[in-house]
């Protein structure tokens, strides 16, 4: 029997080799491992027992952190809305990590951004209204949906106008030095805010456009 064993579990093996999905991979190596380790242990072969015991105990771990991976989210109901309306692109995993990097704040008689002025922080509005305006000259009003400061966030220069709210404005707030972070170790999440950003920016020129007279 114990003959046997040996060619299981190198069998189990080549099957992990040529599987696609990883976590199918570390399972498969995790059960030829645990094999080659009794038929070791059985033939008394301290050394080949410990080293497969200790690959097993690995992809064991491998196997937990995959699965936790995997594991359904779902995204909490009061953000289900902003979520598939704005980023879509998005899991909700993503999702809830790009919102947690964030914080919840409520803005009143504070600009968001100043003409001339760098932002410090990219803003999405989540209620109230802000004014856009340059030179006494009124540009625009944006509402819940709609982000603030990341023209200045994609050129990488001040803003070109002042942001003030009309009241009081809730709005999501991402620093720069977070974003600079995420950008530097999430090429692919932050390719995913930036097409929510240029989603955005689509919007504001067709509502900008729509306003404009026609010829």
């Amino acid at each position: 029997m114990l003959p046997f064993l040996v060619h299981l579990g190198y069998a189990i093996m080549l099957c992990g080799f040529v599987a696609r999905d990883i976590l199918a991979l570390r399972a498969l190596l995790l059960a030829g491992q645990l094999v080659l380790a009794i038929y070791a242990f059985g033939i008394g072969v301290p050394a080949i027992t410990g080293w497969n015991t200790l690959f097993a105990a690995i992809n064991t771990v491998w196997v937990v952190l995959i699965l936790r991976e995997r594991r359904e989210v779902r995204v909490p109901l009061e953000l289900q809305t902003i979520h598939q309306g704005h980023f879509a692109a998005m899991t909700p995993r993503e999702f809830l990590a790009w919102w947690r990097l964030g914080q919840r704040d409520a803005v009143h008689g504070v600009p968001l951004t100043r003409d001339g002025v760098e932002p410090v922080a990219l803003y999405f509005i989540l209620d109230g209204v802000v004014r856009v305006c340059r030179r006494d000259s009124t540009l625009a009003e944006l509402a819940r949906g709609s982000f603030v400061g990341e023209m200045s966030l994609i050129t990488g220069r001040p803003a070109n106008a002042d942001v003030d709210p009309v009241g009081e404005v809730e709005v999501q707030r991402w620093s720069r030095a977070d974003l600079d972070d995420l950008r530097a170790r999430d090429l692919g999440m932050w390719t995913k805010v930036q097409s929510a950003i240029g989603a955005d920016l689509v919007e504001k020129i067709r509502r900008r456009e729509a306003r404009l007279p026609n010829p």
